[in-house]
């Protein structure tokens, strides 16, 4: 199999992994939601260009932080089928890592959002 080829196989587990993603697990649509709606917020008052990149590096960080978390959770569930500690250990070190990375999304669109508020209240 060529080069072309196998990044073409690569690019469709990636899709598949995706698929599953978003069609297996709930958070993962709670965040989507969350960040079309900043989409449309950021469309309605018409973000620059730095604040489009925080928009989207924040988005996109906080699916990926879930995406891993998910995977993390799925290997561990694999793994150790009976509860083990360590193994609740490790899902709750990757739950966290996506919390900071909603919170550290929140305060930058607090950053960004309020004063576009504040600027159009009387």
């Amino acid at each position: 199999m060529n080069y072309l080829n196998k990044r073409k196989s690569a690019f469709g587990y990636a899709l598949k992994g995706l698929k599953a993603f978003f069609r297996d697990e709930d958070h993962p649509k709670v965040h989507a939601i969350a960040g079309i709606l900043v989409v449309i917020l950021g469309f309605s008052f018409s973000l620059n260009s730095i604040e489009w990149i925080a928009v989207i590096f924040c988005i996109a960080l906080v699916l990926s932080f879930e995406a891993i978390n998910s995977a993390l959770e799925q290997l561990t569930d694999i793994a150790s089928p009976s509860y083990l500690e360590s193994a609740g250990k490790v899902k709750d070190i990757a739950a966290g890592a996506v919390l900071i990375s909603s919170i550290a999304a929140g305060i930058i669109g607090l950053i960004i959002f309020v004063p576009k508020f504040l600027e159009i209240l009387p």
